[in-house]
This record gives structure tokens, C-alpha cells and sequence, in this order.
């Protein structure tokens, strides 16, 4: 075989076969050239906006969204295949649930949308995690918090009652604030504040469109992944790449 252009080809005689140096990459099958596709990319990870990327390069809505959604597919498989728990010994978890939602057509007072689970460290990482959630059951919550949660962290969260048997059936340090009185305990100066800070940000990133079941959990892997690789953004994407079913 030897390199002609984009093209490795055969060198037997009677043969001359030529494979394309993109054959079974990320890359094949897409309409745009490599070099495209790496600027949809970094305009992307940059925190460009589509409408944004769509003035810069010249690509139609339907392109650009449609390659924004390849992208966040790609990092968001990557998150559920490297799941890994927070917390640990001593190490305080917010709990927290939200409705992630829009009125319908702007009118009245049904709210459609979806609720979500998640948790954050109160460390200089903040890893987190975040998932929807069909109901907020006690089975349900404490389902999730036994996959993402270390035993040896201690859970701090508002009074909801499906946490009342968190101490007792996942034998973790567990204290509660009271929202309906106060946004931080008083006397423990116990708070949430750390969680709901992360649900402005997260809903920050995602539309009223994009905030239903179908649709969420890949956004919400976004923001994780982007948390986990904040200081290498590009060298993490290609990571993706290497690491992903085109190669």
C-alpha cells in the first residue's frame, strides 16, 4: 500500500485497490471535509452558540445542529461508560432535585418538563452527577444515590421526605436544612447553596426545547464532561475520538 492523497492503494499489479485514509474513522460518512468538522468542534467547545457557528462558518441550521448533536452524542456515551461515584471519606455531597421545564405556549400555569437527580461534592472539583429521574420515590432517589454516592460521604439536603431513610438504608452521614424556614441552618450553618448554584448553571446551557425525557440526560452529560475536562477541553474531545467506536 502507499499514500496518494487521501487514498492508500494497492500496489499489486492486477489489483490497485484504493481505501480511503478516513475508511471506518469518526470521520467517514459525513458530508463535510475533516478540517470542517474540526471548526464545528472547537467553535462548539469554545461555548459558541449555533446560531453563532452558523454565522462564522456559513453552514446552514440544519447542519450545524445536526453536527452539535453528533458532538454531544459523542461525550455523552463517553460519561456513561466512565460512570465513577463522588464523595468519600468525610467528603460532603449536596443533594437535590429539579424541574427542568417551560410553560406550555407561555400561558397559564402547567409546567411540562422533566425532574432531575443530581449531587455535588464540595470540593475544589465539584464532581458531580445528574440524571432524570421519573418521580422523586424514595426508591427511586436512594436507588441513585447507593450507583453514585460513597458510603464513607456525608449527604446534606433540603427536608424532602424521600431522604428520611437515607441514614438508616444506605448507613450514610446524612443532615437536612429546612427551606420552608431558612436557606442555611442557623446553628449547624448547614446549606444547599452548592447544588442549586449548579442547577442555574446547568439550565443556563440548555434550551426549554431540549428539557424533556428524550432529550436531557445527553445535555446534562455535556455539562458534566466539560466540568470533568475543563482545563483540557480540546485534548479531550480528541480523546473521545480515539477512544470511540469509529476508530
Amino acid at each position: 500500500m502507499f499514500l496518494e492523497g487521501e487514498l492508500w492503494r494497492c500496489r499489486k499489479r492486477g489489483c490497485r485497490r484504493t481505501v480511503s485514509i478516513y475508511d471506518k474513522a469518526f470521520f467517514s460518512g459525513y458530508k463535510l471535509k475533516p478540517n470542517e468538522i474540526l471548526l464545528l468542534t472547537y467553535l462548539w467547545l469554545a461555548g459558541d452558540t449555533r446560531n453563532q457557528i452558523m454565522k462564522k462558518t456559513g453552514h446552514s441550521e440544519n447542519t450545524v445542529t445536526d453536527y452539535l448533536n453528533v458532538f454531544r452524542d459523542l461525550v455523552a456515551g463517553y460519561v456513561n461508560d466512565c460512570d465513577q461515584m463522588i464523595g468519600g471519606d468525610d467528603i460532603i455531597v449536596e443533594i437535590d432535585e429539579s424541574k427542568f421545564g417551560k410553560r406550555k405556549y407561555n400561558k397559564g400555569h402547567r409546567v411540562e418538563g422533566v425532574w432531575v437527580f443530581g449531587g455535588v461534592e464540595r470540593t475544589p472539583e465539584r464532581r458531580m452527577f445528574a440524571c432524570a429521574v421519573p418521580d422523586r420515590l424514595e426508591k427511586t432517589l436512594l436507588d441513585i444515590i447507593r450507583r453514585f454516592v460513597k458510603p464513607e460521604s456525608r449527604i446534606f439536603s433540603d427536608c424532602w421526605a424521600a431522604y428520611n431513610n437515607a441514614k438508616k438504608k444506605l448507613r450514610l452521614d446524612h443532615q437536612t436544612v429546612n427551606h420552608s424556614k431558612h436557606f442555611k441552618d442557623p446553628g449547624s450553618g448547614m446549606h444547599t447553596n452548592t447544588i442549586e448554584g449548579n442547577w442555574n448553571g446547568i439550565k443556563m446551557t440548555i434550551s426549554p426545547r431540549n428539557r424533556t425525557a428524550d432529550h436531557i440526560d445527553d445535555h446534562l452529560h455535556e455539562f458534566i464532561w466539560r466540568r470533568q475536562n475543563s482545563e483540557d477541553l480540546w485534548g479531550a474531545f480528541i480523546q473521545c475520538l480515539v477512544d470511540s467506536e469509529f476508530f
